[in-house]
């Protein structure tokens, strides 16, 4: 068999080295080494072959925005959702999809080909919505770009999130977001995870909530979204986000809200390079890390993924 392209001699996850047979745009071969022809040939020696790096968890529209229009003083995410409120009637069309696109020219050129980015539906205007699904139509060629339709002033909090949320799923994004522990009660962010699970359901959608993004052990969010995905068959199809209050949750609480997950097949993603910095802010010591509990859900076979936020 001839193939189009033929990588020689990387070295593959596993430690193995190996030739790579491609046809078309299909993984053919993977073999000690290849005797056929290829139209085009590269030499890997040396140089590791991997799949491609994917990012579950991101926010294109702030993407690169850094200093626009100040620093985050005190490092605090209460204050960085504030700092983002500043920022978005600042924002063009132009300048949220140009700085998308030099984003997924860096990540490409790094091996990041599949993202997930959260996109905020509480301004009005739908301006970051719009131009986001711009950008996933022009880098649909090299990116797999999933948009997720995020309240990130809270769906009951912010009085247009919840219409903006759904004109954004009308418009074509892809999954169905949430911020439960920002709303003004602990009733109100339970009652949004409901909603929430019920319109993904309805539709047909995935869903992905950042959900008890806190130090507040008595954040427990993920368990009413566990619930929801059995009791409307999402089975699958939902994750939560940074799960921080897991952090600081006692054992046995946790002891049961575990097996919840891995039983209504709910994935994790962490985002540990932002939690690290923005948790435990009000602590004095010993200071919380911001990291929820991996170890103990990959030995459940808990699904979890790394974003970068």
């Amino acid at each position: 068999m001839d193939f189009d392209l033929i990588v020689r001699g990387g070295t593959l996850p596993d430690g193995r080295v190996a030739d790579i047979g491609i046809a078309g745009e299909t993984i053919a071969a993977i073999e000690p080494e290849l005797t056929a022809a290829a139209g085009t040939v590269i030499d890997a020696r040396g140089n590791l072959i991997s799949p491609p790096f994917v990012d579950p968890h991101f926010h294109m529209d702030a993407t690169l925005s850094y200093g626009i229009p100040r620093i985050n003083a005190s490092g605090t995410l209460l204050e960085g959702i504030a700092l983002w409120g500043e920022l978005k009637p600042l924002l063009t069309h132009e300048a949220v999809r140009e700085r998308a696109l030099a984003y997924c020219d860096w990540a490409v050129s790094m091996g990041l080909l599949a993202i997930r980015t959260h996109v905020d539906v509480c301004d009005d205007r739908l301006l970051a919505v719009e131009a986001l699904l711009e950008v996933k139509k022009t880098v649909a060629p090299y990116i797999d770009l999933q948009l997720v339709a995020f309240p990130q002033d809270g769906l009951y909090r912010s009085p247009t999130a919840r219409q903006n949320t759904v004109r954004a799923l009308d418009l074509g994004v892809d999954i169905v977001g949430g911020i439960p522990h920002f709303e003004r009660t602990m009733a109100d962010g339970t009652r949004s995870v409901t909603e929430l699970c019920e319109i993904a359901a309805k539709r047909g959608l995935m869903v992905d909530l950042h959900c008890d993004e806190t130090d507040d052990p008595l954040s427990r969010h993920i368990e009413q979204l566990a619930y929801e995905t059995e009791r409307l068959g999402l089975q699958g199809r939902v994750a939560g986000s940074h799960l921080t209050s897991m952090h600081s949750m006692d054992n046995y609480y946790v002891s049961k809200l575990l097996p919840l997950i891995a039983e209504a097949g709910v994935a994790a993603i962490p985002n540990p390079l932002i939690n690290i910095m923005l948790q435990g802010r009000h602590d004095t010591f010993p200071k919380r890390r911001g990291l929820t509990r991996v170890k103990e859900m990959l030995a459940l076979g808990i699904r979890v993924g790394w974003g970068q936020d």
